[in-house]
């Protein structure tokens, strides 16, 4: 899978249907769909850290990524959206790039922006949709905090993303299925794959994923879904270039129940996600005292009041992955996690929300003094436009 030929044959279709393919009253036709979000908020971070340090800092951050989709016919479409992030401690000349592999841990650096989708879909029929480019791909447990122990580009403020292939399949009774495959460099990924991982390697170059979601507004069952994320080649089972190199594989399940609460809209929400990487890294690896290799399981669970006043919701979100689950932007492997957060939709397409987080490490580290925790804080706003 060439990502260069991805790009080109996006572009080609977006930059035609711009230059004139399409006539001048075609967005008023529902040929052009233009639109994108902003995100900005005040943030801050508390941490006491393994040393034994402490540190406190506070910034405002930013993210806006406007988009331009075109209607090819009735079956075929594109879609183009540059997206950057930003702070006020921003210490990284704004620039913009084509990345292939994101520059950090967690996506794209403060004053980076760049391309975040450029992609082809097409949906013959309802129940079959074809994308081929670079695209937004996520699968997060339902809730107040939407997470993922597997799949989630860009939450929060990052840019992450996925170039590959994605093919869904509906049924008529509201069941997806979904196949990804995902090129990735020798540079790294482009979502989130904690070390140590490693994409050196030939094989490691395409993710496979296959997933089932279900989701329904009414009824007991709100969400149920499992997904299988398999890396060949990617795992670096000491921790180094020069040692064992062996597939990573992992197996995630979630599932949201629902209940109504009194006469009006509001909802309880109790939902939950397990996860298991059956081939791990070895504790040296993490530098974690021992001989055997670490735990690959992970788990996620909140508890959701929604719309306990109209337009409000509240949830309480509890999660740990253990050192060896290694696919997950929202929670850090070998660290365990507790969240508030509130929300206010007071638009249709306008939220504010309130986050209050403390993440902890699950087992201390030999070169540590103690563990590391922190404790995080937001209010940001989002706008969709």
């Amino acid at each position: 899978m060439n990502t260069t030929g991805i790009f080109a044959a996006s572009v080609a279709i977006a930059a035609l249907a711009a230059v004139g393919i399409l006539p001048a009253q075609a967005q008023d036709q529902g040929l052009l769909d233009l639109g994108g979000d902003l995100r900005l908020g005040a943030y801050g971070l508390d941490r006491d850290d393994r040393d034994g340090t402490r540190s406190s800092n506070g910034d405002w951050r930013a993210r806006i990524r406007p988009g331009v989709g075109v209607r090819l016919s009735d079956s075929v479409s594109a879609k183009l959206r540059l997206a950057g992030r930003y702070t006020t401690d921003d210490v990284n000349t704004s620039h913009f790039e084509l990345f292939e592999a994101i520059p950090t841990t967690d996506g794209l650096r403060f004053g980076d922006s760049t391309v975040d989708e450029l992609y082809l879909r097409v949906q013959p029929d309802p129940r079959w949709t074809a994308m081929l480019g670079r695209m937004q791909t996520k699968f997060e447990l339902e809730g107040v905090a939407k997470k993922s122990l597997s799949r989630n580009d860009s939450p929060n403020v990052d840019i992450t993303w996925t170039d590959g292939l994605l093919v869904q399949h509906k049924t008529t009774a509201g069941t997806s299925y979904y196949t990804i495959l995902q090129r990735s460099t020798d540079e790294g990924p482009t979502t989130v794959r904690r070390a140590p991982l490693a994409f050196t390697e030939n094989a490691s170059h395409v993710t496979y994923y296959f997933g089932m979601e279900k989701k329904s507004k009414r009824g007991l069952i709100a969400q149920r879904g499992w997904d299988i994320t398999y890396i060949p080649d990617s795992l670096r089972k000491d921790g180094t270039a020069g040692g064992r190199i062996e597939d990573y594989y992992g197996i995630t399940g979630r599932l949201a129940l629902q209940w109504p609460i009194g006469q009006g809209a509001t909802r309880f929400m109790l939902s939950g996600e397990a996860a298991y990487a059956p081939n791990t890294p070895t504790e040296a690896a993490l530098g974690i005292g021992g001989t055997d290799d670490v735990s690959g399981l992970a788990i996620h669970t909140s508890a959701n009041f929604i719309d306990f006043v109209p337009k409000h919701s509240f949830g309480l979100v509890y999660g740990q992955a253990r050192g060896g689950w290694l696919l997950s932007p929202d929670f850090v492997n070998n660290m365990t996690l507790i969240e508030g957060r509130y929300a206010w939709r007071f638009a249709e397409n306008q939220i504010i929300d309130m986050r209050l987080r403390r993440r902890e490490d699950y087992e201390q580290l030999t070169t540590a003094t103690q563990q590391r925790t922190d404790t995080d804080y937001y209010v940001r706003y989002t706008a969709r436009f």
